[in-house]
């Protein structure tokens, strides 16, 4: 039968803690504070990790913040830049457009006032070339009724100033008060008898004293006559009416040119 030592038992008991608490107090208890260390550092990590873990998606949150703001921007960058471009295009054209205004108005005053150089130059010549051309023309086909009517029309409108214009007569008869009346007549063709003693008649009852008839013969008038007493002139020519004509032909042509528009 086995016998039970019990000092020999309580012995190793006694060893047994000595030897447990030596191991814990030697290697556990380092063990355990190591591990209690470690426990300790990676919550440390863990709480940097997730301190970290949220400072990550702040800086992600403001990343694309950032990112979204740069490309919101880059928009307003690249609206302005084709507003500019848009402006700049509508001021090019504006000024393409005021350049093309200019220069065609330009253009159009030297063409008119070229026209008008022209015309300037020509139209008294071109003229003067009709009125010399009718003049030769109406000398060869006038007939000899249109020279004795403008005659006739003369004398008619001196008796016409005893008349209506009585104060003139006078002015007349007062300008030949101190002077010999002499009464010059200058025809497109020679005067009939009867002519020339109505033109005495005529000019003698103006002046109211004689007057003395010269006589002069100008084929350029083309038909009628040109008078002369004293400072009396009358003109009642085919030649003088074509020159009027011309007068006012160039006047009118004259006023049309200044109205062009510039």
């Amino acid at each position: 039968m086995l016998e039970i030592d019990l000092v020999t038992i309580l012995f190793q008991i006694i060893n047994f803690v000595v030897l447990a608490a030596a191991l814990y107090f030697l290697l556990f208890k380092r063990m355990i504070k190591k591990a209690d260390q470690r426990k300790q550092e990676a919550e440390v990590v863990r709480q940097e990790s997730l301190q970290n873990l949220e400072e990550s998606k702040k800086l992600r949150v403001e990343a694309e913040d950032y990112l979204s703001n740069i490309s919101q921007k880059v928009d307003e960058h690249i609206e302005k830049a084709k507003q500019e471009i848009e402006q700049h295009r509508e001021q090019v054209l504006q000024l393409t457009k005021e350049e093309a205004e200019e220069i065609y108005k330009q253009r159009k005053e030297d063409s008119i006032r070229t026209q008008k150089r022209t015309v300037e130059k020509f139209r008294k010549k071109i003229l003067d070339t009709i009125v010399e051309v009718s003049q030769q023309t109406l000398q060869l086909t006038t007939p000899d009724e249109i020279h004795h009517l403008l005659i006739k029309q003369m004398n008619e409108r001196v008796w016409d100033l005893g008349k209506s214009e009585m104060r003139r007569v006078e002015t007349i008869r007062k300008s030949l008060a101190d002077r010999e009346p002499i009464l010059e007549i200058h025809t497109a063709k020679p005067l009939t008898r009867e002519e020339k003693a109505q033109a005495i008649r005529t000019f003698s009852a103006l002046a109211d004293k004689n007057v003395k008839l010269e006589l002069d013969t100008d084929p350029d008038l083309v038909a009628g006559l040109r008078v002369r007493l004293g400072d009396f002139i009358v003109d009642n020519s085919l030649a003088t009416k074509l020159n009027e004509i011309s007068e006012n032909t160039l006047q009118q042509l004259s006023d049309k040119l200044d109205k062009l528009e510039i």
